[in-house]
């Protein structure tokens, strides 16, 4: 019984083989092994990374010029000193290779370009911080809570995103996760070798170079009347002098320990119109910078898009300087901010020589009953220097000549009386600090008839 069973394997078998090399003739010679399938690529938003002095979560201090990358997973942290796990960068006709250092942006668990990734209901390839920012994924937070300001799915250190990829500012690359296939190559870029940033040539136009208006005394970020303190500030490769420096902004005045001054020698007293430059390269800028300017005695806080102006100078007002005795102009910009992680920029501020040649704007606005008289408010606006004085002028109606009641005051409001039964007229004139007057209107602005109770 065991023979015929073991006779009828091994027709069964005979006849598989038989088949097999049947098909085999049928389909031809045998294919080669096929290569190893190219390695996925995503396109996604980099952010620069900087943190010199730094450690990266798998030890290494980071240096100047640094060249490696985080990405968002501790999964494919490379060992210090190692390129276990690696990415190819391409951006903008430049193409190179750079070790995973670091854990971050933002997540630490979102293995993105995994098919079991750990966020199984957004697509391989959208980084979680992506989704947050666009889509109000997670409620728009991290795995931490923290709101996302940037949909950055990569971190790029210095060396590589300047040098070897030629970046002046946050912006989308393709990249390759090489442990998931064989490498695709810089395809239609130029491959770099990192580490020889003087044979590269730059890609892209130059960032365009900062003119400062004619007659303007600008003060740089690190030039003479500039002055730093508290930490932490980072650099910046665009903006006067081709850098600037900057910092995260904060809400937290308990923990807003960065600030910044420029104090220029103007070349005489007078009115100047305050100009910021606010660069255009890097993360995304604050949308509430707050800078505070120092003028003949007094402190005016002025707020600023530094994100909507990036590129461009910044009007901050205009002011009279030099007025005050012993008082240095200047200007101080501190991290406090409207918003939370976003970058504070410290590039020129330049003071530009404005002459103040109109007249100001006054009249009488109110006139209450008060008591057995009338209390008379009057007000008015310069759009330059500022109302330093007024005239009221009063007349007995109906047909009582204008006379003198308040001749070169700087009050806005006064009590008139007693009236005794009679009606009166009123009206002002104004002069600015710069000298000049305006006329005094024909008629007058108001009257006792018009009166609130």
């Amino acid at each position: 019984m065991q023979a015929g069973k073991l006779r009828s394997l091994l027709s069964v078998a005979i006849l598989a083989l038989m088949a097999t090399f049947v098909a085999q003739v049928d389909a031809g010679p045998a294919a080669e092994e096929p290569a190893q399938s190219l390695a996925a690529t995503y396109r996604v938003f980099a952010t620069r990374e900087g943190l010199v002095g730094r450690t990266t979560a798998n030890g290494h201090v980071i240096r100047p010029r640094d060249r490696f990358v985080a990405l968002p997973s501790w999964s494919v942290l490379s060992p210090k000193g190692s390129d276990k796990f690696r990415v190819r960068l391409t951006y903008k006709g430049r193409s190179v290779v750079a070790p995973v250092w670091d854990v971050g942006p933002w997540n630490t668990k979102d293995d993105y370009w995994s098919p079991s990734r750990r966020y199984g209901d957004l697509p391989v390839g959208l980084p979680m911080a992506q989704a947050a920012y666009q889509d109000g994924y997670n409620g728009g937070r991290d795995e931490r809570g923290r709101r996302i300001l940037l949909p950055n799915g990569i971190d790029i250190a210095d060396g590589t995103y300047w040098d070897d990829l030629g970046m002046t500012r946050d912006d989308w690359v393709e990249v390759s996760f090489l442990w998931l296939g064989a490498d695709p190559g810089p395809g239609g870029a130029v491959g770099i070798t990192p580490g020889t940033p003087a044979t590269i040539a730059p890609v892209g136009p130059p960032p365009k170079p900062v003119e400062v208006e004619p007659n303007a005394t600008a003060v740089d970020d690190g030039a003479a009347g500039y002055g730093a303190t508290g930490q932490p500030w980072f650099e910046a490769g665009c903006g006067m002098s081709g850098k600037h420096a900057w910092t995260y902004s904060t809400t937290n005045p308990a923990k807003a320990t960065a600030t910044a001054s420029w104090a220029p020698q103007l070349p005489a007293p007078g009115f100047y119109e305050l100009l910021a430059y606010i660069p255009e390269c890097g993360s995304a800028a604050t949308s509430s910078a707050r800078y505070r300017v120092f003028h003949d005695g007094a402190v005016t806080e002025r707020p600023v898009d530094q994100q909507a102006a990036a590129g461009n100078w910044v009007s901050l007002g205009v002011y009279h300087f030099g007025g005050a005795a012993n008082e240095q102009p200047r200007v101080e910009l501190g991290d406090l901010a409207g918003d939370d992680k976003r970058a504070v920029r410290f590039d020129a501020l330049a003071w530009a020589p404005r002459q103040d040649t109109a007249a100001p704007d006054a009249r009488v606005t109110l006139i209450q009953r008060k008591e057995n008289g009338y209390q008379i408010t009057w007000g008015g606006s310069d759009g330059m220097s500022g109302i330093a004085t007024y005239d009221v002028q009063v007349r007995l109606l109906p047909k009582g000549g204008w006379s003198d009641w308040k001749l070169g005051v700087s009050d806005i409001g006064a009590w008139f009386g007693p009236d005794e039964g009679k009606q009166f007229a009123f009206r002002v004139r104004s002069k600015d600090w710069a000298g000049n007057q305006e006329p005094w209107p024909e008629g007058a602005d108001l009257d006792t008839t018009a009166a609130t109770p």
